[in-house]
């Protein structure tokens, strides 16, 4: 029985200050990690990824473990327990398991705190924490080990978490060291923290389940013969030596079986580990064989663990129709990057250090799809966000001969150039664009196929016969994605704001219901821009402050909603009044505000009808006289029978979406907004659109499936976000910490009168 040696242990911990003291440790460390040096609160830098979170709770159970394992730990007393020694070793393992799981159950109130600022996923936080208690058991059984080896009790501190630290981080060495492939695949299994990559992403792995618990049971069985060897028992002589060699074969297989076949369960909220039945309809229609071919260069897998997903998950792929063949390509052999060469795809740089220099290589991370002689490729893929969809988009062209593609139409003063990261981001998603120019639409209208979606950006540059093209194009049945509005900027030059009085198409949408505000919309949920600042506010070059930030309220960070579940930017946006007639998608913020135009008198003076600029607007806002605090619709669809202006035809059905921003999807913008760091969000949006008038809901779930959205959004004003902090600072700071202290002093106490009653 091993129910009194348990009871002994956790008695041993319970009574023992270091159990509290490596609680605190542990739960402060975490939360200190997390909350200030991840500047959690900081604007900017703020997320809801719990990653880095769960990938620190090993490195301080490295430092905390042969700790605790030393409390319970007597060797001279255990020579007189009549148990065996796998039985002692055993029932330390099951108390340290159980004391392991006490102390990490404060930290749930980690998750919980992110949870009121942003999106935690339930099932990612529940496996991550299985998992942490799965690390515990391989690092546990390993500590007991290294104490069955290691006599001293300071030697034993030292050496384990040396040890324990030097597994976690070995995957890292190649980062850092130029290794071949055998080494860094060696280095990747030996380590730890390497195995707890998947379920600190809420998947359950079948592999890392096993390598948990095969290998401490192997690292038990280790400390039992050690233990039973100082008694004198041999393990190598008779039917010892038999029963050893079967032992060491069925551990060796088991793990080469354990990488051949494996089960993947994904447990989090957005399923991209898993297969949808959308996916495993389109690949049971393949009758001829499919090939896949995934190039990878491997300084990718040493560097980025997520791309080892895009593998498994290409597997999974292939396992639901035999006709499909998967195979792994070194990318960095010559005659496949000739292949990838030819069929255009260009490879990405990322950073290494070597030695202690910084270099830049290029990488490869492309997927090729074959069938029936025709192929599909994906360039370039990071993780599997996403990845499902981009894949669907293809099987659909190759196996079903559905092609997707759009007309694009710049209907404004700018180009096609102006905007062509849309392009691009639409062609990376295999749909196929075709620019269309102003001057070509009354040629091109009857050829164009309403079933292919038309996007406008901007309309004010279009004549009558050009806008009448666009409404009889819509009245025929056609799809349209319009990003209009009846302001323009001079963003080249002040950013001064000018009414478009000549704007064709404007009337069209007005006479469709679709009806613009004589206002600018304005939220505390904004862009933050920076600006080079060479000089001070009073004129006098300033030397050391180079960028100014401002929060610009006109240019709006809408928060997440249904129709935009990453949120977007928008830039000078006027409110779309509400009706009948429209069906809004999002709205700004529960605390903007909108303002109207200038009267004629202030106009005539300033010759401007807004107050746009950044730097003014940031600090006078609330005063402005013609201030309304609103929420507006910021992005609607039409319903209901239209009827043309100028054409007769009529349309009951109409399919058109439309946004008030013609600089919505504009490339200056876009960098601007975005600080320099790729954000495509808009254009996602865009794309998102796109599948919705196409009636593509399959494909649209997948496409933004793959997307968790990691932004701080449910407290949107600062007054609030504040009177929040505050609050969590306090519990996770003081209150958690106080209640650790308390407990203590109150086991203390109650130990100290039972000693005093005992004594008596």
């Amino acid at each position: 029985m091993l129910k009194p040696l348990i009871k002994k242990d956790l008695y041993s911990h319970f009574i023992s200050p270091h159990f509290y003291i490596c609680s605190l440790i542990l739960y402060l460390g975490c939360t200190i990690q997390y909350f200030i040096f991840g500047r959690f609160f900081v604007e900017g830098f703020g997320s809801s990824n719990l990653n880095n979170f769960f990938t620190t709770i090993p490195y301080i159970f490295s430092l905390i473990i042969p700790v605790l394992i030393l409390q319970i730990s007597n060797n001279e007393l255990e020579q007189t327990f009549p148990f065996t020694s796998f039985k002692i070793i055993l029932s330390k393992l099951i108390s340290s398991i159980i004391i392991v799981t006490i102390m990490i159950v404060p930290l749930i109130c980690v998750p919980v705190i992110v949870n009121q600022f942003g999106q935690v996923d339930a099932g990612q936080v529940c496996i991550a924490f299985l998992g942490i208690i799965l690390y515990s058991v391989l690092t546990i059984s390993l500590c007991l080990l290294l104490k069955e080896l290691i006599v001293s009790k300071p030697a034993f501190i030292a050496i384990s978490i040396i040890i324990l630290l030097g597994i976690d981080s070995i995957h890292l060495l190649s980062q850092y060291v130029q290794t071949n492939d055998f080494f860094s695949n060696l280095f990747n299994s030996i380590s730890f923290i390497w195995h707890f990559d998947s379920f600190s992403k809420g998947i359950l792995d079948s592999r890392d389940i096993i390598y948990f618990l095969l290998t401490g049971f192997v690292f038990i069985v280790f400390a039992y013969v050690i233990s039973e060897t100082k008694k004198g028992k041999n393990f190598i002589s008779g039917k010892n030596k038999i029963i050893s060699f079967v032992f060491i074969l069925v551990i060796v297989f088991s793990y080469i079986d354990n990488s051949r076949v494996y089960k993947r369960i994904d447990c989090t909220k957005t399923k991209q580990f898993a297969v949808s039945k959308y996916t495993k309809n389109i690949l049971r229609q393949a009758q001829q064989p499919v090939k896949i071919s995934y190039y990878r260069s491997k300084e990718l897998i040493n560097r980025y663990p997520e791309v080892r997903d895009i593998y498994d998950y290409l597997k999974i792929i292939a396992k639901e129709n035999k006709n499909i063949s998967l195979a792994l390509l070194d990318a960095d052999k010559d005659e496949n990057i000739e292949i990838l060469e030819k069929l255009g795809i260009i490879p990405q740089q990322i950073e290494i250090v070597n030695n202690n220099k910084t270099e830049y290589i290029k990488v490869y991370s492309a997927v090729l799809i074959e069938y029936l002689g025709n192929q599909k490729v994906l360039p370039f893929v990071l993780s599997t966000a996403s990845l499902e969809f981009e894949l669907d988009i293809r099987f659909e062209s190759l196996i079903q001969n559905k092609n997707h593609s759009v007309y694009i139409l710049c209907g404004n003063e700018y180009e096609i150039n102006d905007y062509n990261y849309l392009q691009l981001i639409l062609e990376t998603s295999d749909i196929t664009c075709y620019v269309i120019t102003k001057e070509s639409l009354e040629y091109l209208q009857d050829q164009l196929a309403v079933d292919t979606p038309l996007i406008v950006l901007g309309t004010n540059s279009l004549t009558p016969e050009q806008a009448a093209s666009i409404e009889e194009f819509i009245l025929k049945g056609g799809k349209a994605f319009i990003a209009t509005s009846q302001y323009s900027v001079d963003i080249n030059g002040d950013w001064s704001i000018s009414k478009n009085k000549d704007d064709n198409f404007i009337p069209v949408l007005e006479n469709w219901g679709i009806r613009f505000d004589d206002k600018i919309v304005n939220d505390i949920s904004n862009v933050r821009i920076s600006f080079y600042s060479p000089a001070s506010g009073n004129g006098v070059q300033n030397e050391t402050t180079l960028y100014e930030y401002v929060n610009y309220p006109q240019w709006l960070s809408v928060i997440p909603q249904n129709n935009v579940p990453q949120g977007i930017s928008m830039f000078w946006a006027s409110p779309i009044k509400e009706n009948s007639n429209i069906m809004p998608l999002f709205y700004s913020s529960p605390y903007s505000w909108t303002v109207k135009e200038y009267d004629e008198s202030i106009q005539n003076k300033t010759d401007q009808i807004f107050l746009s600029d950044p730097f003014t607007v940031e600090k006078n806002w609330i005063s402005d006289p013609l201030f309304t605090k609103e929420q507006v619709v910021l992005g609607a669809k039409l319903k209901g029978p239209i009827s043309g202006l100028y054409n007769f035809e009529t349309n009951d059905s109409p399919q058109l979406v439309v946004l008030p921003d013609q600089y919505f999807a504009m490339n200056l913008l876009l960098e601007l907004a975005s600080g320099g760091v790729s954000d495509f969000r808009n254009l996602d949006f865009i794309l998102r659109s796109v599948l919705a008038l196409n009636n593509e809901n399959e494909l649209l779930k997948l496409q933004n499936s793959g997307f968790k959205n990691t932004d701080l959004f449910k407290i949107t004003t600062d007054v609030q976000f504040n009177v929040a902090k505050n609050i969590s600072l306090v519990i996770v700071f003081i209150v958690i910490p106080v209640l650790f202290v308390i407990l203590s002093i109150i086991v203390f106490v109650l130990r100290r009168v039972k000693n005093e009653k005992y004594r008596k």
